[in-house]
């Protein structure tokens, strides 16, 4: 610091000068905070993705009783190992409506399929009708692709 009529005179470029930051200073800052985020990635803990691969199996509307239809469909394991208790979420619309969810799921051994029921009931004497269902089951599993099923019913 140096004095000039009175006043001090600072030095920004000095290194003790805690305002003046090099373009060196700021890159090395950057490469630490990005070796953080880096660091922090599973992909560098060396950490899989989950070897139990759910599928959205099949959809089928049950035959006419009592005058009502009701929808049933499964899931299936395709991996190669359990897929623990509630690691997943089954969904199932009809027509965009919310027919059934399932949130507090039981875990499913390899090759083992879990048959759920929608708890509502779709009249039958509807000829002609379209139902355009749509089966999603959220999780993180081997293979996303299939967590999904997508169909049409008409009815007759």
């Amino acid at each position: 610091m140096a004095w000039a009529n009175g006043i001090a005179a600072v030095d920004y470029r000095s290194a003790r000068c805690p305002v003046y930051l090099s373009f060196q200073t700021y890159s090395n800052m950057f490469l630490r905070i990005l070796s953080v985020f880096l660091l922090a990635s599973p992909a560098v803990w060396g950490q899989e993705a989950p070897l139990f691969d759910l599928e959205a199996a099949e959809v089928y509307l049950e035959a006419e009783k009592e005058g009502s239809r009701i929808f049933r469909f499964s899931v299936k394991n395709a991996g190669t190992v359990t897929a623990p208790a509630e690691s997943y979420r089954v969904f199932f619309k009809v027509n965009g409506k919310m027919m059934s969810f399932d949130t507090k799921t039981d875990a499913i051994e390899p090759g083992q399929t879990i048959v759920y029921t929608a708890p509502e009931k779709i009249p039958a004497r509807q000829p002609g009708k379209k139902l355009k269902y749509r089966l999603i089951i959220h999780t993180k599993d081997a293979n996303a692709s299939n967590n999904k099923r997508i169909g049409e019913v008409i009815l007759y």
